[in-house]
């Protein structure tokens, strides 16, 4: 049976024990079941560092004793980063999800003119924790120990800002292939999604004047999440740890 990983907001360490949060004990009482002495892996989602705990419980009270400190090597050696315009709630949090597993790095979330419900004023702080949670559950899942950083930024300009220096792609029908774009990727490499309704010619003109160059995934239209998807599945095959 395949050992728990829980992502624990506090500073862990091996030798020390920790007082659950009242939603983790829930969970592992009652939706995992674990009984008392179970084994579980522990990560704070900030250091690729694993963590196994045992489970103690007494009345009510839930607590993880920390056995030890293991390297976790799970993490991509490719340093991406996708800009992805906001769409649909539900898509963005299959990316989210989907992103995190592919071994994302940093994403930030932006309003583009064509964006149908921008993110502003009080759901920031609520998207931005909800968001920290999709990803937190993944890591879980698929075996991370560090959290992608999620920004919610105001415009295009932010985003574009937000890219380091590297290589720098947009999706666009009217671009190449990534042969013809890079034969390698020594450093940061930045993707832009557009929103469902496209880029307006007047964004255009600015990522293109911040060095991003386009990017043709295929002949077929893709949705805005499975075009993030696709493309960073590329690009983790092609500088990554996907083979």
């Amino acid at each position: 049976m395949r050992v728990p990983r829980l992502y624990l907001d506090a500073p862990l360490a091996a030798g020390s024990e920790i007082e659950l949060p009242r939603d983790r004990a829930h969970y592992l009482r009652h939706v995992l079941r674990l009984p008392e002495g179970a084994e579980l892996v522990l990560f704070d989602g900030s250091r690729p560092l694993s963590f196994p705990a045992r489970l103690r419980l007494k009345g009510k009270q839930a607590r993880v004793e920390i056995l030890s400190e293991q390297a976790n090597s799970l993490e991509s050696p490719l340093d991406s980063h996708l800009l992805q315009a906001v769409g649909k709630a539900d898509a963005l949090d299959w990316l989210v999800q989907k992103a995190t597993e592919l071994g994302l790095r940093h994403l930030a979330l932006f309003n583009s003119e064509r964006t149908q419900t921008p993110l502003r004023g009080s759901r920031l702080d609520k998207k931005r924790a909800h968001w920290h949670a999709v990803a937190a559950s993944a890591c879980e899942q698929c075996g991370r120990s560090v959290l992608p950083a999620i920004e919610i930024l105001p415009d295009l300009d932010a985003a574009l800002a937000s890219a380091p220096e590297g290589l720098r792609l947009m999706l666009d029908f009217e671009g190449q292939p990534l042969q013809a774009l890079a034969a390698t990727a020594d450093t940061a490499v930045s993707c832009l999604v557009g929103p469902e309704g496209g880029f307006s010619a007047t964004e255009i003109e600015k990522v293109r004047g911040a060095g991003f160059a386009g990017w043709r995934l295929g002949p077929r239209v893709l949705r805005m999440e499975t075009a993030a998807t696709a493309a960073l599945t590329l690009l983790q095959q092609r500088f990554g740890d996907l083979s």
